[in-house]
């Protein structure tokens, strides 16, 4: 005999459909009881005339989901992500994305959590509520290219395993594309140069780039009297490097107004230091090497379509002369015999019969962010050799007494000497 076992709500609608049966209600009270139409009603009354109480169970009560999650999968998820695991720590978005990428499991971001939660593996954030102050919303650009967002982020990226360093990047604000990222020992010049440098490379020139006030973004000086008669505004390099490549700067008044990126940040203090965890990156060199493939990844599940498919990338020429624009720039004038001194650095000029360069003209030196220098007349690249010039004999001997070590016995004798003049 077969055991049919019924719910609170099933055991009420056998009820009310036996009484129905029985005609000691009608359909009217029977459509009102059970919230279902006229029509629903006699559907269920014709099964339950056949089946009996059978018609009440569900056809799938008991049955195992055809989608449910093998218990060898389930047991190498709660491996993998449990307390010894390789993922445990890692949020729940990020871990589906590994177990795909890296293991080749496939299951659902809701999935993964219910079973994580239902092993005690992670628990539910509770956030109390955060008053804000009110901020207007800024719609994205509507082209890719027409505006990017830098900043530097420094952070302990290694977990100790080696020096602090600084993770300097830009993103698309059009399609939150991450268009370059690159550590340095510190936020610097060039490593904003290597940055833009490498954006205009693979992407081409953006039309604007929003920013903080870091001085070394934007020049803290005040104009002199020259420049405010020549209507010249103070400039660090870098805003003379994007001013001669005609993009826009954008100084950022907060941290919120460029939030696209200071939430970049946070996704990369959390995604970006587990997988270097993983892969062990020990030093700088390590890391850098590792950057390239995972923007590849971050991109294809981050990066979205704009508004207007059509990009404002500027490229540049092929024949671009990458040494003269993406560096550091100061000018020195030729001296009479063809020469220029460049901290401490005595250069020569070489002759040149298609560009000469006369004594009292004015050349401009360019120091790449890799340290190569190059000097420019306009931007004409002129030959040079450094000239090795020998240091006069005063100048010599002031070295040498310098670089004697003191005598300890000439020091004693002094301090008895003072001794002696102090005690009469």
């Amino acid at each position: 005999m077969e055991t049919i076992t019924l719910n609170k709500q099933q055991q009420r609608r056998g009820e009310i459909l036996a009484k129905l049966c029985a005609k000691e209600i009608s359909k009217d009270d029977a459509q009102r009881l059970l919230g279902l139409s006229r029509r629903q009603v006699n559907r269920i009354v014709k099964d339950f005339k056949a089946n009996g109480l059978k018609s009440l169970v569900h056809g799938n009560s008991g049955r195992i989901p055809a989608n449910k999650t093998d218990a060898v999968c389930q047991e190498k998820i709660l491996d993998l992500a449990g307390e010894d695991g390789k993922y445990h720590g890692f949020n729940i978005c990020h871990t589906t994305d590994l177990l795909l990428e890296m293991e080749g499991i496939s299951i659902g971001r809701s999935t993964l959590d219910r079973i994580l939660r239902k092993h005690n593996i992670i628990k539910a954030n509770k956030r109390g509520r955060i008053l804000r102050r009110g901020r207007s919303m800024r719609e994205r650009a509507s082209q890719e290219g027409s505006l990017v967002q830098i900043d530097g982020s420094s952070h302990d990226w290694l977990c100790g395993r080696g020096a602090k360093m600084t993770l300097i990047g830009g993103i698309d604000d059009g399609t939150s594309t991450v268009v370059s990222l690159l550590f340095r020992p510190t936020e610097d010049q060039a490593g904003y140069l290597m940055l833009l440098r490498s954006m205009a490379i693979d992407y081409g020139l953006p039309e604007s780039l929003y920013h903080d006030k870091h001085t070394i973004l934007r020049s803290p000086k005040e104009a002199a009297i020259e420049d405010e008669l020549a209507g010249r505004e103070p400039q660090s390099q870098f805003q003379r490097v994007i001013s001669e490549l005609g993009i826009v700067s954008v100084p950022a008044h907060s941290p919120q107004a460029k939030g696209r990126i200071e939430r970049l940040w946070q996704t990369l203090q959390d995604r970006l230091i587990k997988e270097m965890t993983l892969s062990g990156i020990k030093n700088i060199d390590e890391a850098n090497i590792f950057l390239p493939g995972f923007i590849a990844r971050f991109n294809a599940r981050f990066a979205c379509n704009p508004s207007n498919p059509e990009d404002a990338w500027v490229a540049i020429e092929s024949d671009m002369d990458i040494d003269y624009y993406f560096s550091t720039s100061e000018s020195r004038v030729v001296r009479q015999d063809h020469t220029i001194k460049w901290y401490s650095r005595i250069y020569q000029i070489l002759y040149d019969k298609e560009h000469i360069v006369r004594s009292g003209e004015r050349v401009y030196v360019h120091n790449t962010p890799e340290g190569r220098l190059y000097i420019y007349s306009g931007k004409r690249r002129l030959q040079y050799k450094e000239v090795q010039v020998s240091k006069p004999a005063s100048e010599i001997k002031r070295t040498q007494r310098e670089a004697k070590p003191p005598d300890p016995d000439a020091q004693a004798r002094r301090r008895a000497w003072l001794f002696q003049g102090n005690a009469a």
